[in-house]
């Protein structure tokens, strides 16, 4: 909760002024975790990122009389190297095979670090997505469309 929720308050209270004289945009960063379904595994990573939806929408409607854009971004799975760098426990490491999965993942593949940046900049290019406001953009590849109609033993895909 500390940083995925609190910590963004935190900031938006310290940089309002700024916000409202720059006319700025916020961008906030959740992930698909915080949508209709959940993983018993991370319920409180889920809560923090859904509280930070509501956050996002409520902050919308506050800041945009002042000309202050409020967005987010829902992220499924993104390839990185941070499950191998902090040695996750064996269920986060089946993600790369979910991420390949057509059944699993309608697109085929994980979003890169790339792709997500390039939504964030999207945002936050005002010229260029001025009338979105409040929204949360989901960029899970599809996966939130089919999630929970098809699940995995993990256990067997931890020995694929």
């Amino acid at each position: 909760m500390d940083i995925n929720l609190r910590s963004v308050i935190q900031l938006v209270r310290l940089c309002r002024p700024h916000l409202i004289r720059s006319k700025g945009e916020i961008v906030n960063i959740s992930s698909i975790n915080a949508l209709n379904f959940g993983f018993k595994q991370v319920p409180y990573y889920a809560i923090s990122k859904a509280g930070l939806d509501q956050f996002t929408r409520a902050l919308a409607i506050d800041l945009i009389g002042f000309g202050v854009r409020v967005n987010g971004v829902s992220p499924g799975i993104v390839e990185t190297d941070f499950m191998d760098s902090v040695q996750m426990p064996p269920f986060f490491q089946v993600y790369k095979f979910y991420g390949s999965q057509p059944n699993a993942a309608p697109y085929g593949s994980n979003a890169s670090a790339a792709d997500i940046a390039n939504i964030i900049a999207f945002l936050a290019d005002r010229s260029a997505s001025s009338v979105i406001v409040g929204q949360m953009i989901v960029a899970d590849g599809g996966t939130s469309l089919i999630m929970g109609a098809y699940t995995f033993d993990f256990e067997k895909v931890k020995s694929a």
